[in-house]
């Protein structure tokens, strides 16, 4: 399911917007002055989809729609009588009311945004219901404008088993997790492989075809540079040794080069993932550093000299960007809502320039869609027709 607008009536107490965010692209660009509610905007998104209700008691605002396709309208409705906040969310399909429920917050007490139990609870009351499948039906992932270092909770093996939050450098969490991706892959594959090889006198008397020698040559190339690839992520250790085409041997290729293709099958989107965050790092001409990958290391950068680097020792900027790129690519699934606030903090100008190609080339292999919060013309490098400017259509 996609966002395709959004409607907010007095936020802050002052504006109303009316947001239209479906294009072809599926990229919007959300500039204006600061204060006009551009990473509120995100939020709002964010918080009702992952059922934050306590956010809206909090934010200023009496009412905000939101427009699905499939014809779903989200309404959020904000009162307060007799100093009782009342919030009412209702759910439409064809304008037709298919679901609701009501929050309620006494102004002198703060228990849904102190008392986690209670809002649990909450979510808990819509666990079943119509409502519920409408916000599961859209995955979201928020990349803030925060990102270089991040909360993550470790439980400590001890008698107590005591679990604490503890600030890690994020760069270095990515890479880490990067080495668990390909460990991962590596042990599919591995299973892949045994379960191919352990039937493949069975496939091999079933099969009725053979294969040509163009197409056999043709296929063969082509897994030659997966392999290739493959070698140079440190993912594989050599070549497959090449068969010679024979007329007599046909149907034993054709079956050889089904499993080569079947056995590589399981690395094939881990290698577009790699190929992509290599391939645009490394043009973006870091100073005298290029990224590598490895199953130990995860990706770590080497100096032009081959010295290896510590992730924590490249600037600001270039974590951003090592940072970002990551979350783009391999935090990202089909079919997602990808928020990003101020991608342009600690970014060169010719990066900023550079980012929206990337993000309008992820969107089209992802099918995600993707909403960006921005001050920097250079972010927008030209694209106005995807950009709404909060100051402009902003009713007071």
């Amino acid at each position: 399911m996609k966002l395709t607008s959004i409607k907010i009536e007095k936020l802050f107490d002052l504006f109303d917007y009316e947001i239209d965010l479906d294009n072809p692209e599926n990229v919007v660009i959300i500039t204006g002055p600061n204060g006009f509610g551009k990473t509120m905007i995100l939020n709002i998104i964010y918080n009702l989809f992952n059922k934050d209700f306590a956010f809206f008691h909090d934010l200023k605002f009496e009412k905000i729609e939101l427009e699905l396709d499939s014809k779903i309208k989200i309404i959020i409705h904000k009162t307060l009588i007799k100093q009782i906040f009342n919030l009412n969310i209702k759910f439409y399909q064809n304008d037709l009311e298919i679901d609701n429920f009501k929050l309620i917050k006494e102004e002198k007490y703060d228990f849904l945004s102190n008392n986690l139990e209670h809002n649990k609870k909450e979510s808990i009351e819509i666990k079943k219901s119509i409502s519920n499948e409408i916000l599961n039906s859209i995955n979201i992932h928020f990349i803030k404008e925060q990102r270089l270092f991040k909360q993550i909770e470790i439980h400590e093996n001890n008698f107590y088993g005591v679990q604490k939050t503890v600030i890690v450098n994020t760069i270095e969490s990515h890479s880490e997790e990067l080495i668990k991706i390909i460990a991962k892959i590596i042990q599919d594959s591995f299973v892949n492989t045994q379960k191919i090889d352990n039937t493949y006198i069975d496939r091999l008397i079933d099969e009725k075809n053979i294969i040509s020698e163009n197409d056999y040559n043709k296929r063969l190339h082509k897994i030659n540079e997966i392999q290739s690839k493959l070698i140079e992520f440190g993912l594989f250790n050599t070549l497959q040794k090449n068969r010679d085409y024979s007329e007599v041997d046909a149907k034993a290729l054709l079956v050889f080069i089904k499993d080569l293709e079947n056995k590589l099958s399981v690395f094939e989107e881990l290698l577009q993932k790699l190929t992509l965050f290599t391939s645009i790092l490394n043009e973006r001409r870091f100073t005298y550093k290029s990224v590598k990958i490895s199953k130990e290391k995860g990706f770590y950068f080497t100096t032009s000299k081959g010295e290896d680097l510590k992730l924590n020792q490249l600037s600001s900027g270039e974590q951003n960007e090592v940072v970002l790129l990551y979350e783009l690519i391999f935090n990202t699934t089909t079919n997602l809502l990808l928020l990003i606030d101020e991608p342009e903090i600690s970014l060169h100008i010719t990066w900023q320039k550079e980012f929206l190609n990337d993000i309008l080339k992820i969107a089209k292999i992802q099918n995600i869609q993707v909403i960006i919060a921005t001050h920097a013309p250079a972010i927008v490098n030209g694209r106005w027709d995807l950009t709404l400017n909060l100051a402009e259509i902003a009713v007071l």
